[in-house]
């Protein structure tokens, strides 16, 4: 499938990408299509966290139609990472330091630059697709977030342009998710999301669902992309938590 062949909606301005796509699923029948937005007032990420939407930096939505199992549809944020990650590179081949931070993030030197919210949503004839949300911080980047933050402008030293990266991302994310083939192909994106994994084989906080924290080892992740901490003699799986940073005052 072609960038040609794929419609492409540029908002001005709307709440969020994510939100826009639950209305949108209704009166549209060419999937998927993405929606763009030039500025957020409601962006979002995981758990309702606000998503700092700053003119310039990339605001996206990717709707597929739900044609997976709901269990593989985690599978996605593996898939969409991989695919950033790949399109980041493309601009600065040089830079080394790359990582994907468990389950839906991207790192630059230790600082988060784009995140993932992936959301199942029905259509009012009942019709399910699903929504590929994207932030990515090209230009500016939030000064008091609760994980460090950066922009591909501040690691670069130049402007990154949104369509340009858009065309790129769209690129690296249909070649991605044909390569995933609906679940049957995860084990080998796991496999090369494993490869940069931020922090694995490392000591991480992590914060729970129920707001409680939790340290140990990140020792691996299980066949469905769950992460294996190793704490007190005892290793558990985790599939909603967070790894967090305890911000540092200086």
């Amino acid at each position: 499938m072609s960038k040609k062949e794929i419609d492409i909606i540029i908002l001005d301005e709307i709440d969020s990408t994510n939100n826009e796509a639950q209305r949108i699923i209704d009166h549209k029948s060419n999937f998927p299509l993405w929606i763009i937005a030039n500025e957020q007032t409601s962006g979002r990420g995981r758990k309702n966290r606000y998503w700092v939407s700053q003119k310039g930096n990339f605001m996206g939505t990717f709707i597929l139609e739900h044609e997976i199992e709901k269990q593989y549809i985690p599978h996605l944020s593996f898939v969409t990472s991989l695919a950033l990650k790949k399109t980041i590179e493309s601009f600065n081949s040089g830079i080394k330091d790359i990582f994907l931070k468990w389950p839906n993030d991207i790192i630059i030197n230790d600082s988060k630059c784009a995140g993932i919210l992936i959301e199942s949503l029905r259509s009012n004839n009942d019709k399910e697709y699903l929504a590929i949300g994207i932030g990515v911080n090209l230009i500016k980047y939030p000064l008091d977030s609760s994980f460090k933050a950066t922009s591909l402008k501040e690691e670069f030293n130049f402007d990154v342009d949104r369509d340009e990266f858009l065309n790129k991302l769209n690129i690296n994310l249909l070649k991605n998710i044909k390569r995933w083939e609906k679940g049957k192909n995860f084990s080998q994106i796991l496999e090369d999301w494993k490869k940069f994994a931020y922090k694995i084989n490392e000591s991480i906080s992590m914060l729970l669902p129920t707001g409680k924290k939790i340290e140990g080892i990140f020792s691996d992740l299980n066949d469905q992309g769950g992460l294996i901490l190793s704490h007190n003699g005892e290793k558990s799986v985790f599939y909603a938590a967070e790894i967090i940073e305890e911000l540092k005052i200086v």
